[in-house]
């Protein structure tokens, strides 16, 4: 499997990151499909019933690897950035119809990750302290020189359920969220996956523009 999902740029020699949770998280799903729903994942959305929440509630419970829960200031707090990506990629590619249809669609945040939280800030509708985006530049540095995660405020990988990491994530919803209101106000029919399809895809397309932007380097499965 490493040779299989090596890069497919000859001068970078690291191997795929994080293979060995990536394995893991592939035979559980494949164990739970086989016990539980007939080896088809199509039988856990119809068991969903048409719901998104449903059928995000659904996979966290069924699927370890998709419980992107963490500790903040003392309290649980649930992001389930690629659960509810999987549900709204499933509506996406069905428009709207057929294993597509969830009739509570809009329930749906923004997916938490770090792409679309620098085109916020860019859009200007996020602002980061001084003090995290000078560690963020920093970081980003210490990355291409080879530093792997450290604990903040040492620059480098950003580690998964750290506070800094939580705030940009949550954060980040609570601006989609925002701007969702603000658009459904003026009349747009437009829910936070849209929105967020538009900025991620607007990041990958003008990243050389937007490289002025720091974002949070961190590696995850949740991501």
């Amino acid at each position: 499997l490493a040779h299989v999902f090596r890069t497919d740029q000859p001068d970078l020699q690291e191997p795929i990151p994080l293979l060995d949770q990536r394995v893991h998280a592939l035979n559980e799903a494949g164990r739970v499909l086989l016990a539980k729903y007939g080896g088809k994942f199509a039988n856990v959305v119809a068991a969903a019933q048409g719901s998104a929440q449903r059928l995000v509630e659904l996979v966290v419970r069924e699927f370890v690897c998709f419980r992107d829960e963490h500790e903040f200031q003392g309290r649980r707090v649930a992001l389930y950035k690629r659960a509810q990506i999987l549900v709204a990629d499933i509506w996406a590619c069905f428009e709207g119809r057929g294993l597509g249809r969830f009739d509570d669609i809009d329930r749906i945040t923004m997916f938490a990750d770090y792409r679309v939280p620098q085109a916020l800030c860019h859009f200007g509708a996020l602002e980061y302290s001084s003090r995290l985006r000078e560690y963020l530049r920093q970081s980003e540095v210490a990355v291409r020189q080879g530093t792997r995660e450290t604990q903040p405020p040492e620059p480098g990988m950003l580690p998964v359920g750290h506070a800094w990491e939580l705030e940009i994530r949550g954060n980040s919803i609570w601006a989609v969220e925002l701007i969702r209101r603000h658009m459904r106000a003026a009349g747009a029919d437009v829910n936070a996956i849209l929105i967020d399809f538009y900025m991620w895809d607007y990041a990958k397309a003008h990243a050389e523009a937007m490289s002025a932007e720091p974002i949070h380097l961190t590696r995850s499965i949740y991501y």
